[in-house]
Formats: C-alpha cells, structure tokens, sequence
C-alpha cells in the first residue's frame, strides 16, 4: 500500500514538473521584449512579465489623384507649294486690216484643156467687229493662166481678174502663244472679167466662151463674135479656207478657194492657191 502511494506521489510530482516546464518554455516564446515596470505603491520590486500580442494593421488608403495633363508643344512643318499662274496677254485679232500676196490660178476639170496654171497676185481688205469671229472681206485676184502650147502653140495667155465679196468666220488656236494661230472659213460671190478667154469643150460636149472676151482664131473652134457672145462680165461663186500666224508686224496667211464663173455655155472652174501678209 505504501509502495502504491508513493508511485502515485512519484507520477503526479513528474507531472507537475513537466506541466511547469512546457509553461515556462511557452512564457518564454512569447514574452515580449519590452518590461513594463509595476506601480511602486507596492513595497514589491519584481519585475512582471506581460505577455504582447503583435498585430498588424494593414490601412489602405484610396488616393484620387486629378489626371496628368500635360502641355505638350508640337512644331509641324507644312511645305506649301504656290504655283502662281502667270497669265499671259492675248494676242490681239485685228479689226480693220488689209493684206498682199501671190501665189497659182489653177484651172480646174475641163478648162485644163486649153489653159494651165499660171501666176496670181491678191490684194484684200477686211474687217471684223472687235474680236467677233464673224467678219467681211473683198479682194481681188489677177490671174495668168497660160495656153496650152501642144493645142495653140500660137495662142495667147489667158488673163483673169476676179473680185469677191466674202463672210469669213475665223476661229483663234490659241491667242496667247506668240504665233497667234487662225484658221479661217470664207464663202462668198464676185464678178470675173477675161482677156483672151481660150473657148474649149466642157464635158456636155459644149463650146464654152467668154462672150466678147474669148480668143477667136484657135483652131477647132470655127468661132465669130455672134456665136461667142457680147457678154464680158460674169459672175462667180466661191467657197475656201486659211491659216494665218504672227509674223512679225505683219500676220502671214495661206488660202485657196474654189471658185465657179458662169462663163457662156458652161461654168468654168479654177483655185487660186495664195499666201501673204495680212496688216492691220
């Protein structure tokens, strides 16, 4: 019994001892490095050991912060390209003008029968309101158109003066080039008078004249003043067209026209091919 009971006293002193140690080593773990002193109205100067807890206070703090702005300079180079156009001054049409020039009577379908081509001279004056494109013309032409030397070796040169009363629309390329470029559109009628008019055949098997005007002793052509005629003036139509640049002082032109006489027994036909200078 003694034996039991001093096991039993044995057992509970080692608890004891164990039960102390663990909380001393546990008071150790978490005893805090700082000593709080105890109130001195105690006449007891021993130090007590305060257990701390460390806590962590995370505070988050929601700052609103205004939006960065910022100035910010920028330097922007544009190339700008001017093209300054440079109008250039017309080139002036001419109101009033006149005009000299020469060039080739040619006769045309049966006249070549008795005549060939020959010299011309051409004399003009014209007129167009302001810069209208519309205006008038009268000029003359003289024409020597020679005979045919295999047919009447022995006859002479037929000799042509015409005169015309033309509309001429012109139409300016360009007025601001130097040249002045214009090419221009004539019709019109005038009157024809001939000196020793060489009578041939015309297609219609006809003996055509120039009345009073026509070459009497060709031979083939049994012809006397009654059965030639007594007129000496016909009339004619005529239709052409020109081009005419600066030159100069002067605008410089070629022409031709097409041009039919009512000469007896038949119209005859020829064109003057012509070029010159015109004034104004």
């Amino acid at each position: 019994m003694k034996t039991r009971n001093f096991a039993l006293c044995a057992l509970g002193l080692a608890a004891a001892f164990s039960l102390s140690g663990a909380a001393t080593a546990s008071a150790q773990r978490a005893k805090s490095p700082t000593r709080i002193p105890v109130r001195k109205d105690t006449k007891d100067t021993s130090m007590v050991m305060m257990k701390t807890d460390t806590v962590r206070i995370v505070r988050v703090d929601t700052v609103m912060a205004p939006p960065r702005v910022e100035r910010v300079t920028m330097t922007v180079h544009d190339t700008v390209t001017r093209m300054q156009m440079q109008m250039l001054p017309e080139q002036k049409l001419p109101g009033w003008y006149f005009g000299l020039g020469g060039g080739l009577a040619v006769p045309y379908q049966s006249w070549r029968n008795s005549a060939k081509d020959g010299p011309a001279l051409q004399g003009m004056i014209g007129w167009f309101p302001n810069n209208a494109n519309l205006g008038l013309r009268i000029d003359g032409v003289y024409g020597f158109l020679g005979h045919r030397d295999t047919d009447c070796p022995t006859c002479p040169d037929t000799k042509l003066i015409s005169g015309s009363a033309d509309v001429v629309l012109r139409f300016p390329l360009d007025r601001t080039s130097h040249l002045n470029p214009v090419l221009y559109f004539l019709g019109g009628g005038g009157l024809d008078k001939f000196t020793d008019f060489v009578p041939y055949n015309n297609t219609d098997g006809a003996t055509v004249t120039a009345g009073s005007d026509t070459y009497l002793n060709e031979p083939g052509f049994p012809l006397t003043a009654a059965t030639a005629g007594d007129k000496s003036l016909f009339y004619h139509y005529d239709a052409g067209i020109g081009y005419e640049i600066n030159a100069g002082p002067a605008h410089l032109y070629i022409e031709s026209k097409y041009v039919s006489i009512s000469t007896t027994n038949g119209n005859t036909h020829y064109i003057p091919i012509t070029a010159g200078f015109k004034f104004y």
